[in-house]
């Protein structure tokens, strides 16, 4: 009695966890060449929703603070360039964050990232998004060779607005890294895709194994 008793406070505080994540819209090119909102806060297990609107083609890759307009060194994420042919796309690219620490994105459309186009999540005193833009301004925008480290697909049915606000809690990340693993890539993201549900189902399978070793120890201690 006393094992199934904890089995379920455990199945229920992490049910609880996972509830509480957010997702957080994104919009790619709504308003010219520019992210909005451009600086988000986010909590690990959030999933940042991309947005993608008509009429130029955009895309979104992370980046390191220390080399504007060039892919993280380690880790990330790349959305491949998508084509909108008119208003929204139908399709989203969803990322998840798996640290607070600051992490820098842009579009690798030439001309765009030292343009402006470009976006933080979770940024610090130190590393901000006004330093990262000027520093773009005379940056050679580079794009990884293939999408990665997300999914293209509909949207969720939990897409959200978030504050603009820069007051996060989180700490800078290296200047030479970037954060590079701030991010989990359940899927290998292409313009083709149509696999917005992978976050879910990795979250799922996460929770599961969690909650089956949980009753492995509770097992142990009975």
């Amino acid at each position: 009695m006393q094992l199934f008793t904890l089995q379920a406070v455990l199945a229920t505080s992490l049910l609880t966890s996972m509830a509480s994540a957010k997702t957080i819209r994104i919009d790619v090119g709504q308003t010219g060449l520019s992210f909005t909102p451009d600086s988000v806060t986010a909590a690990k297990g959030d999933v940042l929703e991309y947005h993608f609107h008509a009429p130029l083609p955009h895309s979104v890759t992370m980046g390191d603070f220390s080399t504007p307009c060039n892919p993280a060194k380690t880790g990330g994420f790349y959305s491949g360039v998508v084509q909108t042919a008119s208003g929204e796309n139908t399709n989203v690219f969803s990322v998840t964050v798996n640290s607070t620490d600051p992490i820098f994105f842009y579009c690798t459309v030439p001309g765009h990232c030292p343009a402006g186009m470009s976006g933080v999540v979770n940024p610090s005193s130190a590393q901000t998004l006004a330093t990262y833009q000027k520093n773009s301004q005379s940056a050679n925008v580079v794009a990884p060779p293939a999408a990665f480290g997300g999914t293209l697909g509909p949207a969720s049915a939990s897409t959200s607005s978030t504050s603009t606000s820069a007051g996060a809690t989180a700490s800078p990340s290296p200047t030479n890294g970037g954060g590079g693993g701030a991010y989990g890539g359940f899927g290998g993201g292409s313009t083709g895709g149509n696999s917005g549900s992978a976050a879910v189902g990795v979250s799922f399978v996460h929770f599961v194994g969690v909650l089956g070793a949980m009753v492995g120890v509770a097992v142990l201690m009975a």
